[in-house]
């Protein structure tokens, strides 16, 4: 009965923090909590198998932050679905003994739609929880139960007429001794919403610890080898091949790129702006032959596989290296901006995944797919970090005072993170239009927030550069 109240809390916690409010540290201030009471449910339980799962508890926590410390909008949205994954994943992690790529996807997906099928099953262990400490009969506890599902919806459509007809308002505040003035600042909207909220988001917790309290068995299953070797031989080819067209691929790129020999038919730029983002599937595409060709290792033909392979990987650094070069051309022709940005990162986490990669095929037994997942939180939780937003501004007014040009509309983007720089360069650019629509801009914009739920680091910081401004 207990784990119910600690998740009705939670509930009620959750509206209260997130409905009709903007994220911030309102997100770290539910997050906490969620980890404490879920992982002292499932203590108590003995659910936890393996408490190196708990590493994930580090990106959790710092991705929460970043809704308090730092104002990019885009990832403020895909950080709620990556903190999804990581707290779906977390779980996972905690209640199996071992770590397995492909049992973890089927957990995943059971865990989140089994508690569908647990809600009437949580009502019903609420009302028998009650019904044992109040020493009922059986009927009563049937009573109990359709309570507990009847009074809500009552609520809700109590709210609603009450809302809808005066004289049927005042037959409810007559009954209930509400005070009228109490009735008038009721925001009926606002609380149905609440009510909603609060009750499906108990019912969605409470069905899954429900399952994973009772229901849920993990399935480990032993990797099936196969009785007989598959034939190398395509897989040999097609090892040759590839690195064949690369090697062609990588000389025409030291060529163009790194000699400057690009041909009087296409300027340097537009030869820098075709290719990157193909090349970066490209890199993809290889590292998932290279993990797939192991599979087909045998002891004849490792060592050629082996070395195929790695001589795969060190072209498709090259490749990369050529992809990073294309970008860095094209950014020095036409500004920052977060796409850009982002294809640099992921260039360099895709160099970063190169190194497990040469370790998987020289070792026989290497988990490549738990190296990826360690890299790809890290780079992530770092990327949220390094304050874009502020990076795209200082490196695109740099990028003005060399080339007189700037791209102000994107810049004025209505983020807190970047205001310090644009502040700086309305007192520093002599340019009269640009200094007033970047005047106009900075005077309309207003960072305040409402009250400590939304409460943000870089908002707070921005207003106070705006302030010497206004």
């Amino acid at each position: 009965m207990i784990n119910f109240l600690y998740i009705f809390l939670l509930a009620i916690w959750f509206t209260i923090l997130f409905i009709e409010e903007k994220l911030g540290l309102s997100v770290i201030l539910f997050i906490i909590p969620l980890l404490i009471v879920i992982y002292v449910i499932l203590e108590k339980n003995n659910r936890i198998k393996n408490k190196k799962g708990l590493i994930l508890l580090i990106p959790i926590i710092l991705l929460s932050a970043t809704y308090f410390i730092l104002d990019n909008l885009f990832f403020k949205i895909l950080n709620t679905f990556v903190l999804t994954f990581l707290l779906l994943l977390l779980y996972i992690m905690t209640i199996r003994p071992t770590f397995k790529v492909g049992e973890i996807i089927a957990d995943s997906i059971r865990i989140l739609l089994n508690p569908l099928e647990h809600f009437g099953e949580v009502t019903s262990e609420v009302a028998n929880k009650i019904s044992a400490k109040l020493k009922l009969k059986e009927e009563t506890k049937k009573k109990i139960k359709s309570v507990i599902i009847i009074l809500p919806i009552i609520i809700i459509v109590l709210l609603l007429l009450s809302s809808a007809d005066m004289i049927f308002n005042n037959i409810i505040n007559n009954i209930f001794n509400i005070p009228r003035r109490a009735l008038e600042k009721l925001n009926i909207g606002s609380v149905i919403t609440r009510i909603v909220v609060t009750i499906a988001f108990f019912l969605y917790l409470s069905g899954t610890l429900h399952y994973l309290l009772t229901d849920y068995q993990f399935e480990d299953r032993e990797e099936e080898l196969p009785e007989k070797k598959k034939e190398t031989g395509t897989i040999k080819l097609l090892l040759i091949t590839l690195n064949i067209i690369y090697v062609i691929f990588d000389i025409i790129q030291i060529k163009s790129l790194l000699l400057h020999s690009v041909g009087e038919t296409i300027s340097y730029a537009e030869y820098a702006r075709q290719g990157f983002f193909q090349l970066m599937v490209v890199s993809l595409i290889n590292l998932c032959v290279i993990l797939y060709t192991k599979r087909y290792n045998n002891k004849k033909d490792n060592k050629k596989i082996k070395i195929l392979s790695i001589i795969l990987v060190v072209l498709t650094f090259i490749i990369i290296i050529s992809s990073f070069i294309r970008m860095f051309l094209y950014e020095q022709e036409f500004g920052y901006t977060l796409l850009r940005l982002l294809v640099y990162i992921s260039l360099f986490t895709e160099t970063i995944c190169l190194i497990p990669t040469i370790i998987y095929i020289i070792k026989d037994k290497f988990n490549i797919v738990q190296s990826y997942m360690i890299i790809l939180i890290t780079m992530y939780v770092i990327i949220n970090y390094i304050n874009i937003d502020k990076i795209i501004a200082v490196n695109n007014i740099d990028r003005y005072y060399k080339k007189k040009d700037i791209d102000l509309v994107y810049l004025m983007n209505d983020h807190a993170d970047n205001i310090p720089e644009l502040t700086k360069f309305l007192n520093q650019v002599k340019d009269k239009d640009i200094k007033t629509e970047l005047s106009d801009y900075l005077e309309r914009i207003d960072f305040k927030t409402k009250d400590f739920r939304e409460w943000n680091l870089s908002k707070t910081h921005a207003t106070q550069y705006l302030k010497k401004i206004k």
